[in-house]
């Protein structure tokens, strides 16, 4: 799903604030509640499902076609696989110290917005190294669904926009996260002068 975030921006392109409908901010909001109640094996299934959709957002892809930017400086299929990466890696991290009860040291300088937002910290070369990323970073995150079961849920991380979430809520948010970034990688692809 489309969250549909926008943002404020400074003379300089830096993002000031951000806003994001409030239909689509319940939904998220609904949508982790129901689905972190159940049990990993079902937590597991969602997350996979949004996955499988993201990877199939960017098959028969060229390099070229990866690499490509729309003209208003979306960003391009390769930046956005960068982006995801950077998050599954992150966030599974995040996760799996937040199910053993303790919060990653300097937690609080990330639960703000500058420091969640478009984070990008790896620089895949290609497509293929994109791909190959995404799914040992996916296979990260199913390594902290399947050990549930034993998750601390009191100790929680503040997400900039939906909150304070624990190691069930981080683990179902992934599923909203593939599912944002998976439309606008087809938007890109869609957009007028994509090539050929």
């Amino acid at each position: 799903m489309d969250l549909e975030i926008t943002y404020e921006r400074d003379a300089d392109g830096k993002k000031l604030s951000s806003s994001i409908p409030d239909r689509n901010k319940e939904w998220v909001l609904a949508f982790v509640a129901e689905h972190s109640v159940k049990s990993p094996a079902e937590i597991e299934t969602v997350v996979q499902a949004a996955h499988d959709e993201m990877m199939a957002a960017i098959e028969g892809l060229s390099e070229e076609q990866a690499s490509w930017r729309t003209a208003d400086g979306e960003w391009s299929v390769l930046e956005a696989m960068a982006h995801l990466v950077t998050t599954k890696r992150t966030m599974a991290g995040l996760a799996r110290t937040l199910a053993a009860g303790q919060r990653p040291p300097g937690a609080e300088q990330f639960e703000e917005m500058a420091a969640q937002d478009g984070q990008v910290m790896v620089s895949p070369a290609s497509l293929a190294e994109a791909r190959q990323m995404a799914e040992e970073a996916h296979e990260r995150w199913l390594a902290v669904i399947r050990a549930l079961d034993t998750a601390d849920t009191e100790t929680r991380f503040k997400h900039y926009i939906f909150g304070a979430m624990n190691a069930r809520e981080w683990s179902v948010f992934q599923a909203v996260h593939d599912g944002d970034h998976t439309p606008q990688m087809l938007r890109v692809r869609g957009a007028p002068g994509f090539p050929a």
